[in-house]
Formats: structure tokens, sequence, C-alpha cells
């Protein structure tokens, strides 16, 4: 059970233990705390706490939250019930699941890629049509899964420290990238508490949003390399839908008008991102300032 643990969240750090002591129902849970007095970031913890861990099943908590009774055994259940290398549970507002296990790599990808990795072109035809873009999303958190550890070690997969945002969904599409075997149960079993300061509230719309974009492509590149470039087809829209997003919240980032157009040029200059830009489904019908500002980066990234 790794917890990583800024200075801030001291004082409800025993409130997250007592629940975590009382959740264990008999079983021997080693409880890993990372305490980030120098603000390297939650991916720093917790792989610190990867390096430490030695059960046969890793879990994760963070320090301003809960669980729920269940919170181990329920998962613990599943992986032995299907020899699944994860397995997802929910949480009080958080996305129906069925009891299931989805077998096999394709079936894997199908599923989980489109939550957590990005968005793929058929999201966006989907859209255009009519449809909600984001409707197989899904929160990206990795407190809401279990993971067997020699999976982990298997694949050496560790949280990538240079992505300060977003963060657990990375750690979670290199998980299912590999993943042959993925079990989902319904048991709503953490109770999140949603902090008004922290990693994630604190970089929205901020410089680290702004830097975040040019992250996680690099992020995605060296996936594709690492478990093939078949998954790229699941986040190759997520170039472009960045770009765009690029062009609306540069002054929330804090730059100049000469940092972003530098910027900009830059993230357009990646081959990657030329080629989703011309390939990218638009619709002038339903989504015409989209259709038009894609049109325009089109024509800035062959310059």
């Amino acid at each position: 059970m790794i917890v990583p643990c800024h200075p801030r969240n001291r004082e409800t750090l025993r409130r997250t233990l007592d629940s975590l002591e009382a959740a264990e129902g008999g079983r021997e849970a080693e409880i890993v705390v990372v305490e980030d007095t120098e603000g390297r970031g939650p991916s720093w913890a917790r792989n610190r706490g990867l390096c430490k861990a030695t059960g046969e099943v890793v879990f994760f908590c963070d320090a301003d939250d809960t669980v729920r009774h269940g919170f181990f055994s329920a998962p613990l259940a599943a992986l032995e019930r299907t020899g699944a290398e994860m397995c997802l549970f929910t949480y009080p507002g958080g996305p129906r699941l069925d009891t299931r296990t989805y077998d096999g790599a394709d079936a894997v990808r199908a599923r989980f890629l489109p939550a957590f990795f990005g968005y793929s072109f058929d999201d966006v035809r989907r859209w255009n049509a009519g449809g909600a873009l984001g409707a197989r999303r899904e929160m990206g958190q990795v407190w809401r899964c279990a993971f067997r550890r020699r999976f982990l070690e298997s694949r050496s997969i560790r949280f990538d420290e240079a992505i300060t945002l977003f963060e657990d969904a990375a750690f979670l599409s290199e998980c299912v990238a590999f993943a042959r075997r993925v079990a989902t149960i319904g048991d709503e079993l953490y109770d999140y508490a949603p902090a008004d300061t922290g990693n994630l509230a604190d970089g929205w719309r901020s410089r680290r949003h702004w830097d975040y974009k040019f992250q996680s492509l690099a992020f995605r590149r060296r996936l594709a390399a690492k478990a093939g470039e078949e998954v790229w087809r699941w986040c190759e829209a997520s170039c472009v839908l960045s770009a765009l997003e690029m062009m609306r919240m540069w002054r929330m980032a804090g730059l100049s008008r000469a940092e972003y157009r530098a910027d900009l040029a830059r993230y357009l200059a990646d081959d990657r991102v030329r080629a989703a830009l011309g390939d990218f489904p638009i619709s002038w019908t339903r989504h015409p300032l989209v259709a038009a500002a894609v049109s325009y980066l089109r024509r800035s990234s062959r310059k």
C-alpha cells in the first residue's frame, strides 16, 4: 500500500492510515508512506514506494483520502479469480463498472486506452456526428486500481516523473498498453476528497498545464516506441486538440505573445503533430470554429 504524502497532508494522514488499517480485514498489508518534503511530486513519491514494495499486489492511496471496507479484499479476490494483471474498481460518483474480465491485449486496449490515453480520430468522428467527445473518458487515478507487482516489474512500468499533471493517467495508459487481462468490479471502495489546492488544482490553466502539452506528447511517443506503434491511433487526435487548446490558453499560462508563437511553432514542427493535423476529421457544419482553427494550424505547420 503506497501512500505519497506532502507536508500539507500531515493532518489528514492519520485518518487515511486508520481507514487502511480498518480495511485490512485480517490480511497482512505493508503500508509504505513516502513523504515528499521537497515538492518533487506524487510521481517521485510513488516510484520510491514501488522500489520499497515487496508484496504481491500493489495499491495506492492519497494522504487526504480514505478507503472503505473491502478495499483490499474485493480486488484481491477478483485478481485471484481471474488471473488478471490489474483490477479496477470505482468510488462514489465515479464510473459504473460491471464485474467483468477483459481478456487479450486487443480487448484491453479497446476498452481502456480510450479512457486514459487520449482521443482517437474515431472519437472525433463521433463528435462530428453529434456525440460527446469525451463519452469514453474516465478519471485516470491509480488509487482505483490494484496491480500485480510482478506485472509492473516485468514491464518496468513506473510513473513518468517528467509529467507534472495527469501523471496517473499516463501510468494507467502504460499498464493497459501492456496488460493481457484486466478485471473490473463495480464496488465503490475509495472515498475521494477533491482538493482546492494541490498538484492538479494548482496546475490547471497554468504554465505547468502549458508544459504538459509537450510532456504528454513526449510520453505518448515513448509509449508507442515501447508498446508498439498501433497504440498511437488511440491518441493521435489529442495532438490536434492540444494545439487547439494552446491557441486559447496561452495568456492564462502567462506567456508573452512571442513565447506563445515560438512554442506553438515548436509543437507544430513535430512530425506526429503534422501528420495528425493532416488526417484530423473536421466538420464545417457542426464545428465550424474548430474546422477553421485546424485549417489554420495545418497551414502554420507547413511554414
